[in-house]
């Protein structure tokens, strides 16, 4: 097990790098290795875990909000999927973790986080997989269990201001920029047959802090498809938690839009062809105008103009004029 905590000039959080592996398993018994942290924040029982990298999920140990639980396995049945992240907070502090890829995570004791990074199980657990979970890889038939390397972010905040780290950072652990090199042969002029610079939008104009570009993807009718998504939940940020707005036209600076299609979060069917939405009807729920989503106005072509409210993602096809 390796483990190293860096902490960089001009940021808000610890980068804590990890290498667990291969985990021994000579003595017959099953391992599970987590790092837990501890802070003195009073979280009373309850935690926050992200549900598929995009809304945070309240939980309370112990407790399921639909169904009175039988509390058999304290551990394993607090642990949930953390895609993106989870936190702890009180009054006055909010603290943080940001993992790189999914992982189990927990708040077994009050102040506590835990994540599980690695494991080698060697009996079946019952739950569907039919072999137990202890991965091998095996290079010139050599076997060995699997070693994993990885990296979680720390931070500590003030209570309600965690939130914007937590979402600008995921963010960038999602979606880091990505550098490209090629090889040049010698006599060849690579810049005379390719184009070195390019720009997309104008200087001048850049995407609100709320809102991130999660799909750009040029069509082979050389439209493009265009997926964008607001960052933050409702009441999650004072600031940041509004109705955003993407101007189109400068989005695509280079290009003069020609026509610009709303269709579903698929990208398979205009929305404007869809039906209308199933309404159920919720038990003991008193629905008010404050409780309802927060939703951008429908797309006007006329000034190419998207308004995202939080949580919202909206999908569009592209068409340019040539």
């Amino acid at each position: 097990v390796y483990q190293v905590t860096r902490v960089y000039k001009d940021k808000e959080h610890a980068e804590t790098e990890f290498m667990i592996g291969p985990i021994p398993s000579d003595d017959s018994i099953g391992k599970e290795v987590i790092t837990r942290m501890t802070t003195n924040i009073v979280s009373n029982g309850t935690f926050y875990t992200d549900s598929n990298g995009r809304d945070f999920l309240h939980r309370v140990r112990n407790q399921r909000p639909d169904w009175n639980l039988d509390v058999t396995e304290p551990v394993a049945g607090n642990y949930y999927p953390v895609n993106l992240g989870i936190y702890i907070k009180d009054k006055n502090t909010e603290f943080s973790v940001l993992v790189d890829r999914p992982v189990g995570g927990s708040s077994i004791v009050d102040g506590q986080l835990e994540l599980m990074l690695h494991r080698c199980l060697l009996q079946d657990d019952s739950r569907g997989v039919g072999e137990p979970l202890c991965e091998t890889v095996c290079v010139d038939l050599k076997c060995q269990h699997l070693t994993v390397q990885g990296t979680y972010f720390t931070s500590v905040n003030h209570v309600n201001e965690g939130s914007r780290w937590r979402r600008s950072v995921g963010q960038q652990i999602y979606s880091p920029l990505q550098l490209a090199f090629t090889a040049q042969d010698e006599g060849e002029s690579w810049q005379s047959s390719h184009t070195s610079t390019f720009q997309a939008t104008s200087y001048e104009y850049s995407l609100p802090d709320n809102v991130a570009l999660i799909t750009l993807q040029e069509l082979e009718d050389k439209s493009v498809l265009l997926r964008l998504a607001h960052l933050f939940e409702i009441n999650e940020d004072l600031e940041l938690s509004t109705v955003a707005s993407v101007d189109l036209q400068k989005l695509f600076t280079d290009q003069k839009i020609g026509n610009v299609t709303e269709l579903n979060l698929s990208a398979n069917q205009e929305k404007s062809a869809m039906k209308a939405p199933l309404k159920w009807k919720i038990e003991d729920s008193n629905v008010n105008q404050q409780n309802q989503p927060l939703r951008g106005r429908p797309f006007d072509a006329s000034q190419l103009l998207v308004e995202l409210g939080p949580m919202e993602i909206r999908t569009f096809l592209v068409k340019f004029l040539m």
